[in-house]
């Protein structure tokens, strides 16, 4: 090896809040190879490193998933409503009903488990609207399989049920104004931003992730 300084696994995995193996998992899962080399935290015996560069790009992968110093995990007010058909080929009716920040994101984890799986509609929305639109959606259009998992009984039908509803529902990036009378009149916006988004912060290390 050359004269490059190497972070240990040990080291990693202290400054992400895991433990080795959920480091290594994370590590391996955002597509970086260790290497092994012999290092003082180790005991000088050979241990899983990465370089230096590679570590920080590591590091900047955990951001990026929206966690911050504190490995607090901050959540978006708005994403997406989406309709999931499972199995296409052999159960065309068979669907998945849910809230996701990424729609994309969230049909590549579908597709782990049910590769043939087709994204049919999505919604800006909420996501505090998540349970009240399954309920309406639900209820009218479809049965229960398992959690958010549905046997849809008029698939067509339901879609051109949630277009309507969605026709009705405000862009979720419309705000309520507030009143002359309200003592919140003149307050910092960005201020209640930031509360809004540390009061939904998940305090959790990222080994959650896994």
């Amino acid at each position: 090896m050359n004269d490059q300084r190497y972070v240990s696994i040990k080291e990693i995995a202290q400054t992400l809040g895991m433990d080795r193996s959920h480091a290594r998992k994370f590590a391996i899962k955002c597509g970086f190879e260790f290497a092994k080399q012999r290092t003082a935290d180790s005991g000088n015996q050979l241990t899983l490193v990465l370089s230096e560069e590679k570590t920080q790009l590591l590091y900047q992968k955990l951001k990026d998933l929206g966690f911050t110093e504190d490995n607090i995990l901050v959540s978006s007010d708005i994403g997406f409503f989406y309709i999931i058909q499972l199995i296409p080929e052999f159960d065309r009716n068979r669907i998945k009903l849910g809230y996701a920040n990424d729609v994309h994101d969230r049909l590549a984890q579908h597709r782990t488990s049910a590769p043939t799986a087709v994204l049919l509609k999505s919604y800006p929305c909420k996501r505090e609207w998540e349970k009240t639109i399954i309920d309406f959606l639900s209820l009218k259009h479809c049965r229960l399989i398992n959690s958010e998992v549905y046997e849809a009984t008029d698939i067509e039908g339901m879609i051109e049920y949630a277009n309507q509803l969605f026709s009705l529902i405000p862009s979720p990036e419309t705000e309520i104004e507030i009143s002359e009378h309200s003592p919140l009149k003149g307050t910092s916006k960005n201020y209640f931003q930031t509360r809004k988004q540390q009061d939904r912060g998940v305090r959790k290390g990222p080994d959650s992730l896994f």
